[in-house]
């Protein structure tokens, strides 16, 4: 994707690419235009409420999905921000955690597993870093029994991540 597709009226996952175009002077919870890897074959993009970047693995029966915030976040901490991720789940218990570099600052890596409503068990990978007052969220998330298998997917998402992106408008 180049800088052309940001100067014109595309903005959100424009063509389902490698950026995520934030709408400028946007009101209220504004966006980052920030760029990623892609996750490679099985993926499908998918629309998911609360992601502004999302694909699906049907096989794996996996999601990951991507989100940026500019406006309204606050000033907590990344361990804070991590478990605000909790709250739709019934069970977290963390696996590992760390802090990492990612978009060059600090970010927390978490490996959690968690299940909604006491019955349905997943495993969350996820990164949370804050730039230029923007907080990112990266997330998979895939049932036990595929939760390795979609792993190098979601690594080469994160590996991609770039913010701010040259020559797009944020």
């Amino acid at each position: 994707m180049g800088a052309a597709l940001s100067t014109s009226c595309h903005y959100g996952w424009a063509d389902f690419g490698d950026t995520y175009y934030a709408e400028p002077g946007r009101k209220g919870r504004r966006d980052a235009t920030y760029g990623f890897g892609l996750p490679g074959p099985g993926w499908r993009p998918l629309t998911r409420e609360g992601a502004q970047v999302a694909w699906y693995h049907p096989q794996l029966d996996a999601v990951i999905a991507l989100g940026s915030q500019c406006e309204g976040h606050g000033d907590a901490s990344l361990e804070a921000f991590t478990q605000e991720l909790a709250i739709d789940f019934q069970r977290w218990e963390v696996a590992s955690k760390e802090v990492v570099q990612l978009i060059d600052r600090e970010a927390l890596h978490t490996v959690v597993r968690a299940s909604l409503k006491g019955e349905v068990e997943t495993e969350l990978e996820l990164y949370v870093v804050k730039k230029d007052g923007c907080l990112f969220d990266l997330q998979y998330m895939a049932p036990p029994h595929a939760f390795a298998a979609g792993r190098a997917s979601f690594h080469r998402v994160v590996a991609g991540l770039r913010f701010p992106v040259t020559g797009a408008s944020s």
